[in-house]
């Protein structure tokens, strides 16, 4: 196994790293890349904790933030209605538009996954940016942007599978236009992860 030096491609300052990461920050130019079997530049954001954030042990967590053109064709629902998509999606007429998902980036248990996924989706989280992680660890990324456009269906169809009435079948189309990583504050607490904003 051949080891190379991994240096940033806009400023080819050399990156250490502790930990097993899919994504690379330059701590000189503050360029993000990933390599998948090329470089490719990044557009990130850095969430900054908010004032009224809990104590506690503070992590920056990746997400994808996947900007979709969303459309419902067909939906056919036993004992109530479409309800939440058409709820969420915004700038349509009723079952078509756009919707952020979002989607973990880090190795998560299936349950923690979903919870964060749905609970930032159908509440878009507001928060100052901030140019840096102060010096507070990040969760490493461990999905790629290819394979969070991908589960960005898995987000779609648990979030309108849920009450009310029984979701029967669904025909849409999910179009992603544009794919952000996002680092959100965190707090760990013996309950788990805790959004710090």
């Amino acid at each position: 196994m051949k080891v190379i030096q991994v240096r940033c491609p806009h400023c080819n300052n050399p990156i250490m790293m502790k930990q097993k990461d899919l994504l690379f920050l330059c701590d000189n130019c503050k360029t993000m890349h990933v390599r998948d079997g090329g470089v490719t530049v990044v557009d990130y954001e850095i969430g900054d904790f908010g004032r009224g954030a809990p104590q506690g042990d503070r992590v920056y967590v990746p997400f994808w933030r996947l900007y979709c053109s969303f459309n419902i064709n067909n939906v056919r629902v036993e004992g109530g209605s479409l309800f939440k998509l058409s709820n969420w999606v915004k700038g349509g007429a009723g079952s078509s538009g756009a919707i952020f998902i979002f989607i973990p980036a880090s190795d998560f248990d299936p349950a923690t996954f979903k919870r964060l996924a749905i609970m930032l989706t159908t509440m878009p989280p507001k928060y100052a940016s901030r140019t840096d992680f102060n010096n507070i660890p990040r969760l490493p990324a461990t999905m790629s942007k290819g394979e969070a456009g991908q589960m960005a269906h898995f987000v779609v169809i648990t979030m309108e599978a849920e009450k009310p009435g029984i979701l029967q079948d669904i025909d849409y189309s999910l179009k992603v236009n544009d794919a952000r990583a996002v680092y959100l504050p965190f707090i760990t607490s013996p309950q788990g992860l805790i959004l710090g904003l």
